[in-house]
């Protein structure tokens, strides 16, 4: 009796493990084509209402002890931050279709994030539509949590947003841009 209550409850957990194993496979697992899909469809669908873009970024010169994470980075004492509320979609759709048609590359050597420069787009009904961090090791970038190769559309979705003062300011970051 007692063996058979053993064997039952092995193979349960043997499941549960395999579940586990299997669901929190998430992001990870996923494609470089499926990182931008939600993203994507909104664009094609116009449905953008109240899109907005919030930028969190650290001055190139600051130095820190050890590498940031993005929660880091927007908790950081001289972190900067700037929100621009109700993006005119139409005026800035082709920029937005850049991002949805960029090739994404994932790394071959996974590395950790020092997060200097974050933004997200974010709608009031969908929240965060798109995420990007940088960086890691060989300047790539953390798009939705995905570690990708480094790709000039992600500087450039955010200059026209940005006043004179504060391209000044991350010209460290996006000098290679233009």
């Amino acid at each position: 009796m007692i063996t058979k209550k053993n064997i039952v409850l092995g193979i349960l957990m043997l499941i549960l493990l395999a579940t586990t194993i299997f669901a929190s496979c998430g992001g990870k697992c996923m494609r470089p084509e499926k990182i931008l899909s939600n993203f994507s469809k909104l664009i094609e669908n116009g449905k953008l209402d109240n899109l907005s873009l919030t930028i969190y970024y650290i001055d190139p010169l600051v130095l820190t002890r050890a590498p940031l994470s993005v929660d880091d980075l927007i908790n950081f004492s001289s972190v900067r931050k700037i929100v621009i509320d109700d993006i005119d979609v139409e005026k800035h759709i082709d920029l937005l279709k850049q991002i949805t048609n960029t090739n994404l590359k994932p790394v071959k050597n996974k590395s950790r994030i020092d997060a200097r420069l974050y933004y997200f787009f974010e709608t009031e009904k969908q929240g965060k539509i798109l995420d990007v961090a940088m960086w890691g090791d060989d300047a790539s970038i953390f798009v939705n949590g995905i570690e990708v190769e480094e790709n000039d559309i992600f500087y450039t979705v955010v200059k026209p947003f940005l006043s004179e003062d504060e391209l000044k300011d991350l010209e460290g970051y996006l000098v290679k841009v233009d």
